[in-house]
């Protein structure tokens, strides 16, 4: 795998060997000094597009400085407009371009990553979705999750919050098939809407886990919350009708 930390000490490596300090290679490439700092960390990358500019001056090639060779000579070919059919024939992977992103503009991660998923078109994942989701617009993440007909558990949904509006959440979780552990959806419980959490509260009365639904109390719709509190009182499991109850 690609490592941003080992490519920011060899740039810190041949930066020293050049005697020069970071303000200096910042303003050699017309960058700030906090840039570099945070490449020499391991914290991000330069921009594909100083590549060149910043190999010359440290004396090194593309695939010195970057080492992996599949993510060196795909910067090379992004470099030189040839990476469509670099990836085609050979058969980068969703994971490979997470890998290779950073480094990348958002618009070419997208046209790359959707080549690769048009020749996989019937197993796109919610995983290989999640690798690619920092680097990526909503729009573009929604164009695919859109093609998703199921999404086996919410743990995929959590994953990909942060990177989505409340609408396009909800989108993910009318296609959840199990709840699975419903108490890790609790976070977001504020950032989804009514319905959504209603859906999940029906199923998880399909899969006899409304015990699990606690976080979710403050933010359900008066129907919801009426039909937990009487299937609690139906029950006799009073503990949680008592911490429903405030919501009713």
């Amino acid at each position: 795998m690609f490592s941003t930390i080992e490519v920011g000490k060899k740039i810190a490596a041949y930066r020293k060997e050049r005697n020069m300090t970071q303000m200096e290679l910042a303003d050699n490439l017309g960058v700030s000094y906090q840039a570099v700092s945070n490449w020499e960390r391991g914290n991000s990358m330069p921009d594909i597009s100083k590549l060149p500019e910043l190999v010359s001056i440290l004396g090194c090639s593309i695939d010195e400085l970057l080492g992996n060779r599949k993510e060196s000579e795909l910067f090379k070919k992004v470099l030189e407009g040839d990476a469509k059919e670099y990836v085609k024939e050979q058969k980068v992977s969703v994971e490979e371009l997470a890998s290779a992103a950073p480094a990348l503009k958002p618009s070419e991660t997208e046209s790359l990553v959707e080549t690769v998923l048009d020749e996989n078109s019937d197993r796109i994942s919610l995983e290989d979705l999640v690798k690619i989701a920092p680097f990526v617009s909503e729009e573009f993440l929604m164009e695919w999750i859109n093609r998703i007909d199921v999404v086996e558990n919410i743990k995929g949904v959590t994953a990909l919050a942060p990177f989505l509006a409340e609408e396009s959440l909800d989108v993910l979780v009318k296609k959840i098939a199990k709840v699975g552990e419903l108490s890790q959806i609790s976070p977001l419980a504020p950032f989804l809407s009514e319905e959504s959490l209603d859906t999940l509260v029906e199923k998880a009365f399909e899969e006899g886990k409304i015990g699990e639904c606690t976080g979710l109390y403050p933010f359900l719709s008066s129907q919801a919350a009426k039909k937990l509190a009487d299937q609690f009182m139906k029950n006799g499991n009073m503990k949680e009708f008592v911490k429903l109850a405030p919501f009713l």
